[in-house]
């Protein structure tokens, strides 16, 4: 079995964070007895969307940082675009969810810096085995 510690630490960080973002919702939902949607609770408008945007985002960066260390690239680059992609989706999620504009950018720019960062490091890597 191929092992990847490093993505795999940041795979049970995202799956701690999901956790972190979703129970919220769950438990608005129950209260006011929702079962779809947000009602007219623009909060949890926020949290849906803040939950909803880190599914849309986390598993292709993971799925490219773990492809990125089973090709054997720097140590190093594993730990930054992990590392930046946590600080990226705590940022983010807490600009959202408190109507904080420079926050939220903030973790939607770095957001997309890692996937980049990611993209261009797996093309080496891949061009350099071909």
């Amino acid at each position: 079995m191929t092992v990847v510690p490093i993505t795999s630490i940041f795979v049970a960080a995202a799956c701690a964070g999901l956790v972190l973002l979703s129970f919220p919702i769950a438990n608005s939902r129950r209260r006011q007895k929702l079962s779809l949607g947000h009602g007219d609770d623009v909060g949890l408008q926020r949290r849906i969307r803040a939950q909803a945007n880190f599914i849309e985002y986390v598993p292709l960066a993971l799925l490219a940082l773990a492809l990125i260390e089973l090709a054997g690239g720097d140590r190093l680059w594993v730990w930054v675009f992990g590392g930046t992609l946590a600080v990226a989706r705590l940022s983010h999620a807490h600009g959202l969810i408190a109507d904080v504009l420079p926050t939220r950018a903030l973790g939607a720019i770095l957001t997309f810096l890692v996937l980049l960062g990611e993209a261009v490091r797996l093309a080496v890597l891949a061009s350099a085995s071909l």
